[in-house]
This record gives C-alpha cells, structure tokens and sequence, in this order.
C-alpha cells in the first residue's frame, strides 16, 4: 500500500498508508481537523525482475537464437543420423562461440 502525505491545518505534515483505491481523507485522525492530500516529491520506485534495462531484449534475442540453432542439431538426431548430428553440433558450437 501506497504512503501518502497530508497536512492538518492544526497538527502540520503527516503521512498515512491508505489503499490507492481509499477516499482521500477529509478529517486529522489526530485533532479531527480539515486536512488537505499533499503531492510527494521524491518517490523510491524499484524495477525488480525481467524487462526493465535495455539488455534484457538483446539477451532473449541471443537465447532465441541459440534455441532455433540447437532444434536443428536436434531434428538431425532425430532424423537418425548421428553422424550429421555431431557435424552439426559443431557447426552451432562454432557460431555460438564466434556470437552467432
């Protein structure tokens, strides 16, 4: 739950935690006097997880593309031919080795 700031015209600055979804407060819950909702300057927001920086899209491209690269190793083992899978292997080792 969001922290918000108010100001009794009575007691001065205070802050309340309230549901975003809470009417605003009309009344102190100290002296029972007329409050007003104050707009806060500095908000401490922190982007936590995936999807947040600029590499995370670049980083998924690359999984991507290592992922597509090893099904084709994989269709080569599954068409029986072991031979043409390790060939193939080696080949997506060298290009995840050089960057793709």
């Amino acid at each position: 739950m969001p922290i918000y700031d108010y100001r009794c015209a009575n007691c001065g600055r205070f802050e309340i935690r309230q549901r975003i979804t809470a009417p605003v407060l009309q009344e102190c819950p100290t002296c029972g006097g007329r409050v007003e909702r104050l707009i806060s300057r500095n908000v401490g927001i922190v982007f936590k997880g995936p999807g947040f920086y600029s590499t995370d899209s670049r980083e998924k491209d690359r999984a991507r593309q290592i992922n597509r690269a090893r099904q084709v190793d994989n269709e080569a083992l599954l068409d029986g031919d072991v031979g043409k899978f390790v060939e193939q292997s080696d080949k997506t080792d060298k290009k995840i080795a050089e960057g793709l």
